[in-house]
């Protein structure tokens, strides 16, 4: 139903895989990439756009040395470059959650590593720095998604129900927001929840990380990312029309705000 993508800004270097079934609910995606050490000269520093995904990241010398660098990314409101890569040929491998997703796993308010990057092991303690030399020593991507699922698996079943699955509320609005394509009101979203905005603002700072309206924002731009991948010859009035933009200064404004440059830049 949510399809998050990164526009024209993913990597060649970059590849995505999918989850097995018991954690598709929880990972969009695990996702690797390889330089070479020759990108922070020759390119610019790559921009992530939001979209209400978290992730965890490893990465480690390509040669197979040295540690592992662990970094959970929260949730952001705006794009961002990420901290400079380790000098020299690198390898990465890591977890892309759905927008909530990661809750299950760490029992924190995801709204506390909003639009910031911290220590993999101050979030995910001791067992991320295992995990990350697992990684490090694994014979290739697939072998690397079986440690990592094994260790997700073996962390949900830890979880307590109440922790593993959404409160029905929340789970409503997600729905709702997802098939609206973020084009659905924060009172809307109260109103079909029978609970107050202030207690599904409250739900979604602990569950996704972002508010309610900025979350449907960032979805709404999400599709509309999506759909100018997929629909390269339609006119961007084409594109927004759908999504209730009917002021191309007003769309170009908030195209602006998640992609940080012009829709022309595409």
């Amino acid at each position: 139903m949510f399809e998050p993508t990164q526009g024209t800004r993913t990597p060649g270097h970059y590849s995505e895989y999918k989850p097995c079934p018991a954690l598709k609910a929880y990972v969009s995606c695990y996702w690797s990439s390889r330089t070479d050490g020759t990108e922070l000269q020759n390119e610019p520093a790559v921009t992530v756009v939001p979209d209400g995904c978290t992730d965890l990241i490893f990465e480690w010398e390509a040669a197979g040395g040295g540690d592992v660098s662990i970094r959970y990314c929260g949730a952001f409101e705006l794009p961002f470059s990420p901290e400079p890569k380790r000098e020299g040929a690198s390898a990465t491998f890591a977890v892309r959650f759905f927008p909530g997703g990661a809750y299950p796993f760490i029992g924190v308010p995801l709204g506390e590593f909003k639009n910031a990057l911290f220590r993999g092991t101050d979030v995910w303690g001791k067992a991320a720095a295992e995990l990350g030399e697992q990684l490090r020593l694994a014979a290739g991507t697939a072998e690397r998604i079986v440690r990592v699922e094994t260790a997700l698996l073996r962390l949900l079943a830890a979880a307590d129900r109440g922790r593993a699955e959404a409160p029905p509320a929340l789970y409503e609005a997600m729905v709702r927001i997802f098939a609206a394509k973020g084009t659905v009101s924060v009172q809307q979203l109260a109103r079909s929840g029978n609970i107050s905005a202030r207690q599904l603002q409250r739900l979604f700072d602990s569950r996704i990380g972002l508010g309610p309206k900025t979350f449907c924002g960032i979805v709404r731009f999400q599709n509309i990312l999506r759909d100018a991948e997929r629909h390269p010859k339609l006119s961007w009035q084409g594109i927004a029309g759908p999504y209730g933009y009917c002021d191309q200064a007003h769309f170009i404004r908030d195209f602006k705000r998640f992609y940080g440059e012009l829709p022309s830049s595409l």
